[in-house]
Order: structure tokens, then sequence, then C-alpha cells
């Protein structure tokens, strides 16, 4: 053996023994693990007669001088990168360790093109790494975000990173600040599978970086339920816990780029557990009812960062719920806002962004409030005003209590077991039909009705309907129907409503009136004609109500082809 061969064999053996050295105390070593591509590798991917286990990476003379002792072509790929609205960095090109990982991992250089060599080791399997989860190709855009400087300034503006100098040391930045593909993984051992460096098991590897607010005691971190055969297929453990993050996200190849989603419809992300499969209550089913907030009709359409999320019409399910917060907690009561749509973004009632919502009133607002979403068989009113922001606002002459107390005490109607000041909340109009407080089992929440306005209970809106406990049991809910027969409140309730066969609807607007839109009616005991019924004055222009005191008031229009001409009733 020539001296030129004797310290090329020793260099060789000094970079295994290097390897191992610094693998001293690891569950693994290099050699058993698929990063070993020599034949006694214990992958099928594995050279044909190639004994040196480090050489695929590292040689100890003719490299091409990168650090460390780097044996592989650079890639000269152009990648696409990953982008998001909701990421506050810009990486660029890969950089540094990431750089020599796609050296094999993009798929392009042959596994056996090393420097050292000037023939290509032959493999027994494929000379490049194979398709599947480990060869990213040349489009990161699915890929978790490398090549980034991660800075204090970063974490602080994304307000859920955590700092830096909180990362454990076996989660490292690259000398100059950036993070890249080894922060996550260690190419020498692979202890936690998938070479990483923090287990995945518990969401425990993300919350080293990520410190996603409410997550600690979210059931998608806590819940104990098994996760059935199909998702299995996706998810690494049994039970929700265990999963955690992976639950919805995948940090390589995720079906949804932006936010690194497993599914790319964001809604299949929710639905893969929320169809009675794992969680407790199949809410697909109650999408498939004839009345929905069904994010399924959309696509492409939501941004985490809107503000006004009706000024480009979607419904999303992350629009009510935030998946790193909601709670599972069923509310008994009145609560300004739900378990379920804990740190949720909102607008106030004031018309004012909140990143935060405190009442449930609030989350609504940003679809039903200044960019109003359009509601199919809308009610055309006198007064019309499809900003129910504006329509509950305490200025108006009348308004159902949503967002401030109703000062009036002639409503007598009331249920006695409602406290006169109650507030309510959508939910107690707007609701599943089968569920708690409709007195079912199902799911509390407006994912779908078989009532028209995905409304709780049956409301009828349809001119010469009979009067029935049915067809206005929304109203009869709160308002005793005995009370509004016996016309404790006004005169010819009885008439309208029994005899005549006239809506609720038709001289009641159930959400307010605006004062912006209120013209010359009174408008007060939510008095606001539906204008596809109720017409003005036989030859004139004139279609009013003015409220003349206690339980008493005059009407100006014509309705039911029946003139009424400064009707008075009650004085």
């Amino acid at each position: 053996m020539t001296v030129k061969s004797k310290c090329a064999l020793l260099g060789a053996v000094m970079v295994i023994g290097a390897c191992f050295v610094r693998l001293a105390g690891a569950q693994e070593h290099v050699v058993e693990t698929s990063h070993n591509l020599s034949i006694s590798g214990p992958d099928e991917i594995r050279a044909e007669s190639e004994e040196q286990v480090c050489i695929f990476c590292h040689a100890p003379h003719s490299t091409g001088g990168a650090t460390p002792l780097w044996n592989r072509q650079f890639p000269v790929a152009n990648y696409s990168v990953y982008r998001s609205s909701t990421f506050d960095a810009s990486p660029g090109q890969p950089t540094g360790a990431s750089k020599l990982c796609l050296s094999c991992h993009d798929g392009t250089i042959a596994l056996g093109r090393v420097i050292s060599r000037s023939d290509r080791i032959r493999m027994a399997g494929s000379d490049f790494i194979p398709a599947g989860l480990s060869n990213l190709g040349t489009d990161l855009s699915d890929d978790h975000p490398i090549s980034f400087h991660y800075t204090a300034g970063l974490a602080a503006s994304d307000r859920q990173l955590r700092s830096p100098s909180a990362l454990p040391d076996n989660v490292k930045l690259d000398p100059s600040g950036q993070l890249q593909c080894t922060a996550c993984h260690d190419a020498h051992r692979n202890r936690y599978r998938m070479f990483l460096t923090v287990s995945d098991e518990y969401g425990a590897l993300c919350v080293v970086c990520h410190d996603m607010d409410g997550w600690i005691n979210c059931p998608h971190s806590t819940a104990g339920q098994t996760v059935s055969g199909a998702l299995l297929r996706e998810w690494s453990f049994a039970t929700v816990a265990e999963n955690a993050c992976r639950c919805c996200h995948r940090s390589h190849t995720a079906g949804g780029p932006e936010r690194l989603l497993i599914s790319k419809n964001e809604e299949d992300n929710c639905l893969n557990c929320h169809d009675g499969r794992v969680a407790q209550f199949d809410i697909r089913a109650e999408l498939d009812k004839p009345n929905a907030h069904d994010p399924r009709r959309y696509l492409g359409l939501h941004d985490p960062v809107e503000v006004l999320a009706g000024s480009q019409p979607h419904v999303e399910c992350i629009d009510c719920h935030n998946p790193h917060a909601a709670s599972a907690r069923v509310d008994g009561g009145y609560v300004a806002i739900g378990a379920t749509m804990q740190k949720v973004p909102g607008v106030s009632s004031g018309g004012t962004y909140v990143q935060e919502a405190q009442f449930e009133f609030e989350v609504c607002f940003r679809c039903h409030g200044d960019a109003p979403v359009p509601v199919p068989r809308r009610i055309s009113r006198q007064a019309d005003q499809p900003n129910l922001r504006l329509k509950f606002s305490s200025t108006n002459p009348s308004f159902h209590p949503i967002a401030e107390a109703s000062p009036s005490a002639e409503t007598i109607s009331l249920d006695p077991s409602i406290p006169v000041g109650s507030l309510i909340r959508c939910t107690d109009c707007h609701n599943n039909n089968a569920g708690p407080r409709a007195g079912g089992n199902g799911p509390d929440g407006p994912h779908g009705s078989i009532h028209d306005y995905l409304l709780e209970r049956a409301y009828s809106v349809r001119d010469f309907t009979p009067e029935s406990a049915y067809d206005y049991a929304l109203c009869y809910k709160c308002h005793r129907r005995v009370s509004i027969l016996n016309d404790e409140s006004f005169p010819t309730h009885s008439l309208h409503v029994r005899d005549a066969s006239t809506p609720c609807s038709v001289c009641h607007d159930p959400h307010g009136v605006s004062t912006i839109t209120g013209g010359a009616s009174d408008h007060t005991h939510l008095i606001n004609f539906d204008a596809t019924i109720v017409l003005p004055l036989t030859g004139t222009a004139r279609m009013a109500f003015e409220d003349l005191g206690h339980f008493a008031g005059s009407c100006t229009l014509t309705c039911h082809d029946y003139d009424h001409d400064d009707t008075r009733y009650g004085e």
C-alpha cells in the first residue's frame, strides 16, 4: 500500500471515528440509521459495494472546502420558498446547513455523486433519493421555512414565537443566527424518528419555538381520544394529545402550504376529527343541513390576518374558533363569549377591530357588520340596513339586547324567568336546531340548522302562515305565547297574528332598527315593516308607525289591501 493510500485510509477511519465520538451517549449511531448509505446500511437505499459510511457526506481530503469537510456538490436549483401572510420573516434561497441537506433531499443530485470520487458510487436501489416525504424537491413552499434570521425582534413582532435565547441546547441556530434544517434534525442520530433533535410527541419539538396563546389548556393539546385507523396513516401516535400539532400540521410536503396544514382545504383539517370519529360531535353532519355556516362552499378566500371577513364573503372554521385555544367546556347560562370562541378576533360594537374578542357578537360582527355578507332571503325593510352592528346599537329606538341591555320596561310578554335588563347572545337565536339550547343532545353553535336563517327554532316569515306554537317557536322561546294572543301589549296582536295569519316579521325587525336609516317612523318596539308586504298608504308615499306612549300608537300604511290612515290603538 502506498503512503498516499495509507493516509487516505487513515483519514477515512478518523472521520468515521469522529462520527462515533460525537454520538457517544446517543440512542442510535449513524451506522444504524438510514443515513448510512454504505453496503451495511439498514434500509433498501444503499450502495452496491461501498463500505465507507461517512463518505456520502464527508471526506478528509479533496472536498469542496465547505464545512464540515463536505463531500458533495452544492445544489444549483432555484427553490420556491415558504411564504405566508402570518409569517413575519422573509426567507430567501436556502443557505448554510440547509443547502447541504438539500444536496440529497431535493432529489436533483445522485446519492453517490461525491466530490472525492471521480466516478459516482453505485447504489443497489435508486441512484437518487426516492419519491416520498424525504424527497422535498425544489418547491419548498410546502415545507417549514428555513434560512431566515430568527431574532428577538422577529419573536416580538410575531408574538407567538419564543425568543431565540430561550431555545434549548439541542435546538441550535447556525452561527449567523439563521434557522436551518439542523435546528430540528440531527443527521447523525435518529433518536426520535425522522432524525429529530427533540421528540414531536405531545408537540414538544414545535413548542420549543412556537408559543401559541391558550395552547396549554386547549383540548387539542390535552385530549386523550384515540384517533381512528384512517387518521393513523397521517399521524404518528395513538391519541389527539400525543399527536398535538401533528393533528393539523405537517412540516414537510404539507397539503396546505400556508401554515403547513395537512389538508389543502382548511376545513378538512378540522373535519378529519370533528365528524364523529374522534371528537364527540359530528360537525360534518351539521354542515350538511340546508342552512349552515358551511366552509366547504368556499376555497382559497380566507386569510387569518383579514380584518373584516365579510369583505370577501366566506366562512371558515377559524373565523369563529381558534384551534390553539378553543375549549370544549360547555357554558351554562349567559356568558359574554363561549369557551369554543376563546382568543378569536372580532369587531367591537363601535366598529373597532379587536385582536381578541371579549363578546360573542364581536366575532359575528366581522362578517355581519360593516362588510356584511349576503344573506339568502333577507327581508327588505322599511328602514333597510344590512349592517347588524348598527342595528344592535344602544342608540337605536329599539334593539334586541345583544351588545347593551334594553331600557324598555314594556316587554310584558317576556317570560318571567328572564330578568328585565338581561343580555342575550347571537347564538340564543342562531343555533343548531338539535342542540342543547333547543332541548337536543347535538353540538351547540350555529354550524347548521333545518330552519331558515340558521335559526335554532322555527320562525316563519311567509305571509298568511297560520299561527302555531311551532311556526313562531323562536319568538315564543322568550315571549309568552299566551300574552301575545291575549293582546296584553298590543290590542290587535291576536287579530294580526292569528286571525289574519300575519307573521311577526311583517311588523318587527328582530335585530333592531338603526337610526341611520330610521326614516319618518318612530321604530320603537322593533317595528320596521317588511317592505314586500307592507306598502305606503294608497295614493301617498307614507308608511309610518308613530309611538303615542304606553301601549299606544298609530299606523299609516297599506297591508293585505287594507288602508291604515293614522289608525290608532291604545289611547
